[in-house]
Order: structure tokens, then C-alpha cells, then sequence
């Protein structure tokens, strides 16, 4: 079940994000993510429009929105993944979100076909100033439908 955002999944909100951001960013230091959890925790979840799938009385992912159109996180935990409960999670912000764009780091691969599968297409590259890796800005609009097309870093 997808549901809204409670304080009180606070403390497992951030473990998932934690593992997921440690695990499919292996090329950005552990440090920088433990970093940021205080970040996430005072200034990210109070200010967007989150959601958590939970099973069982267990959350085993999250979405963030930042102002009605932007996929701020999408995390799963990495015992969860490759389930379904990334798609499903899109497959929500799609049914309430008529546009949705989102930042996703070249070198993860994954998520850059899990995000082009799911319809997204990549509009811009850009530096990432506080990791200095490259990342790509992908778009999805009920407007405009898109091929799928493998993505590997380095492509142009």
C-alpha cells in the first residue's frame, strides 16, 4: 500500500535512504551520505510531499515530490528492490502528477533505465556541484511519450 509521509516513519525513511543512496551510489564516498542524513532529516522530508510503500506493517520504500512535479528521492530498500515497488511508486506520481522530472547520476545505470522504462527521457546533463559527478535531468509528461533507449555512462 502507497501512503503519505507520517513523522513517525521518520527514523525508517532514513535508513532506507541511507542504505539505498550507500548501495546504488558506490562512487560517491559513504562518508558524504552519512553526511547528509541531518540534511535530509531537518530540510528535505519536512519540505516535499512524501510517500512510503508499506507491506506487511513494513516500509520498504519512499517518494519525495518538491513542488508538485519533481521526484526528489525515490528509494527502496535494498532488501526490497527489483520487486516492482520502484514502478509502482512511479505508477503513483504518474496518476497525480501530470509532469514529473527528476535528477538521476550517470554512473547508476540502473536507475537511469529503471527511469527510461518508466517513460522518463533525459533532457540535460549537468555537474552535481556538491559530489562533482555528472548527472542527467530526465522528464516525463502524460503529454509526451517516449521510446525506451539504453543509456550507458559515457553515452552522448
Amino acid at each position: 500500500m502507497i501512503r503519505k509521509y507520517k513523522q513517525e516513519d521518520e527514523k525508517k525513511v532514513l535508513e532506507i535512504w541511507l542504505a539505498a543512496s550507500i548501495q546504488s551510489h558506490k562512487f560517491v564516498s559513504t562518508e558524504y551520505w552519512q553526511k547528509m542524513v541531518p540534511v535530509i532529516k531537518k530540510y528535505y522530508l519536512p519540505n516535499t510531499d512524501s510517500f512510503v510503500f508499506e507491506d506487511k506493517r513494513q516500509i520498504k520504500a519512499f517518494m519525495s515530490i518538491i513542488d508538485d512535479k519533481h521526484i526528489g528521492a525515490l528509494f527502496v530498500g535494498p532488501k526490497f528492490q527489483n520487486n516492482k515497488i520502484g514502478t509502482k511508486l512511479v505508477n503513483f506520481a504518474k496518476k497525480r502528477y501530470p509532469e514529473l522530472t527528476l535528477k538521476v547520476f550517470i554512473k547508476n545505470a540502473e536507475a537511469v533505465r529503471f527511469y527510461q522504462k518508466n517513460g522518463f527521457k533525459i533532457i540535460a546533463e549537468q555537474l552535481d556541484e556538491d559530489t562533482k559527478e555528472i548527472e542527467l535531468l530526465m522528464s516525463w509528461s502524460l503529454e509526451c511519450k517516449s521510446g525506451y533507449q539504453k543509456r550507458y555512462p559515457g553515452d552522448s
